[in-house]
C-alpha cells in the first residue's frame, strides 16, 4: 500500500547502538513486545535520521493493538515530522471516520487530513510513478480505494456539522466509484432528509429503500436494516396510498445507487385525482356526489357549504344498502356510496317500503338535504318513498294447493 517512496539520500545510524536498537525492532513480530523497543529506540535517540519510517512503526503498532485514541496521536506526530506524509494523512483520514469524534478539533484535523490526502495520492499515483510489476487498473484501484475514504470521511465530517448540502456533495461523489455501501446511501438519504425540501421526499424514499434492502459490503446490521424497511413499507403507502408496486420499488431501488433520471412515483392525491378525472367521464353520480362531500368534508368551509345545502333537493344519488331499521319493512335506510362497507347517508323515508333489502343491494334515491355530522361523516336525506328505486319488489305469494284436489288425488292413488 501508498505508492509514495519518496527519493531520499542514503540514511544511516549514528551508532552501534542505534543499529543494536533498529535490529531488535526489525527482528521482533510481537507487537506488544515490539512497541516498547521502538518507544526505547525513540527515546535515545529522538533526532534519528529514521525518525519518519519509526513514528509510521508507532502507528502501525498501535493499529495492531487496537488502540485508535493512541493511533491518533501517533498520526499526528507523523505529518509534523513530514507533512508531506502520504501514511500520515491517510491514517488521520481514516481514523477521524472509525473513531468518529464530534469534537470541533477532531473534525478540523479530519478535514484537513481528507484535502490534503487528496493531492497526495494525485501525485503518488502519477502514471509515471507506476512500479513495472503492478498492473495499472490495480494501480488505479489503490489511489481510489483512499480517495473514496477521503469522500466519505468529509461527508461524515459535513453531516455532523450539520452542513447537510456540502455532506450530500461528497456522499455522492462517492457512490459514484463505489455504488454498493448501505452505509453511506443510508447517510445520503438522512443529508437530504435534513435539508427539509418537500421536493425531495421522492428521492429519500428511493435511497432510504436501498439502503433498507442492500445486503452486501458496507451493509447496514440486520437489526438496522429489519426496523428500516419498516419505516420504509409504511411511508411508501402513505405516499401511494397502495401496498401494490412496493416490491418492484425495491428491486428498482437495489438496482442503481440514484433513482433513473425522469423518475416518479404516484402519490395517493394524483392517483385520486386521475380517478376522479375518469370517474367525472364514466359515473357522473358519482363524482357529482364526491364534489358535494369534498365540500363537507374540508373543515374551513363545511359549516357554510352545509348552510347553503341543507333543505336543497339533492340529484339522483347511487349507493349500496348497508343496514335498514326495522329490518323489515324499513323507514331509515343507511347507504355508503363510494363503498358498501362505510355509511356515508341515511335516507329517512316518508313511508315504510313494503319488504326487506340484504346488505349489498343496490339503490338509487333523490332526497332533500336534512341532517349533517361531520364525524363520523354522514348526511341525513329526507326522502320520498316513491323516489326510491332498485328496491327488491315483493315476492309473490305462493298458490295454495286446493283440499279437494288433493283429496281426489289421494283417493285415485290408493288401494
Amino acid at each position: 500500500m501508498f505508492a509514495q517512496q519518496q527519493e531520499q539520500a542514503q540514511k544511516q545510524v549514528k551508532d552501534e547502538n542505534e543499529f543494536r536498537l533498529f535490529t531488535s525492532v526489525t527482528k521482533e513480530n510481537d507487537w506488544g513486545k515490539k512497541l516498547p523497543l521502538i518507544e526505547q529506540w525513540k527515546k535515545e535517540y529522538p533526532d534519528s535520521a529514521y525518525k519518519e519510517e519509526r513514528q509510521l512503526m508507532i502507528v502501525v503498532a498501535y493499529q495492531n493493538l487496537r488502540q485508535g485514541e493512541k493511533m491518533w496521536e501517533a498520526a499526528k506526530e507523523l505529518v509534523t515530522i513530514n507533512p508531506k506524509s502520504l501514511p500520515g494523512w491517510f491514517y488521520l483520514t481514516s481514523l477521524a471516520l472509525s473513531l468518529k469524534n464530534p469534537a470541533t478539533d477532531r473534525l478540523e484535523i479530519g478535514e484537513k487530513a481528507a484535502r490534503t490526502l487528496m493531492p497526495l495520492l494525485e501525485e503518488a499515483y502519477a502514471p509515471a510513478k507506476r512500479p513495472p510489476n503492478v498492473q495499472e487498473k490495480d494501480f488505479e484501484n489503490e489511489k481510489n480505494s483512499s480517495k473514496l475514504i477521503a469522500f466519505k470521511t468529509l461527508g461524515w465530517i459535513e453531516m455532523t456539522r450539520k452542513n447537510y448540502e456540502k455532506a450530500e456533495q461528497e456522499f455522492v461523489a462517492f457512490l459514484k466509484q463505489k455504488p454498493n455501501s448501505g452505509e453511506v446511501t443510508y447517510w445520503l438519504a438522512t443529508v437530504i432528509l435534513q435539508q427539509k425540501r418537500k421536493e425531495r421526499q421522492l428521492e429519500t424514499l428511493y435511497h432510504l429503500m436501498r439502503a433498507a434492502h442492500y445486503k452486501g459490503e458496507e451493509e447496514l446490521p440486520e437489526a438496522t436494516r429489519n426496523q428500516l424497511q419498516g419505516l420504509v413499507k409504511k411511508n411508501y403507502i402513505t405516499y401511494t396510498g397502495l401496498e401494490e408496486g412496493l416490491a418492484k420499488m425495491v428491486e428498482l431501488a437495489l438496482s442503481s445507487p440514484f433513482p433513473p433520471e425522469g423518475w416518479t412515483l404516484e402519490s395517493e392525491q394524483q392517483r385520486l385525482a386521475r380517478k376522479r378525472v375518469e370517474i367525472s367521464q364514466t359515473d357522473p353520480q358519482l363524482f357529482a356526489w364526491l364534489q358535494l362531500k369534498d365540500g363537507l368534508t374540508e373543515p374551513t368551509t363545511r359549516d357554510k357549504n352545509w348552510e347553503e345545502l341543507k333543505g336543497s333537493a339533492l340529484p339522483k344519488l347511487k349507493g349500496k344498502v348497508i343496514s335498514t331499521e326495522p329490518p323489515h319493512r324499513p323507514k331509515e335506510i343507511l347507504v355508503g356510496i363510494t363503498n358498501s362497507a362505510n355509511a356515508e347517508v341515511k335516507l329517512k323515508l316518508d313511508t315504510a317500503l313494503p319488504n326487506k333489502a340484504e346488505p349489498g343491494t343496490e339503490i338509487e334515491f333523490e332526497g332533500v338535504a336534512a341532517e349533517f355530522a361531520p364525524d363520523p361523516f354522514l348526511v341525513t336525506l329526507d326522502q320520498e318513498r316513491a323516489k326510491v328505486t332498485g328496491w327488491p319488489a315483493a315476492p309473490k305469494p305462493s298458490r295454495p294447493v286446493s283440499k279437494k284436489a288433493g283429496s281426489k288425488r289421494s283417493a285415485k292413488g290408493s288401494v
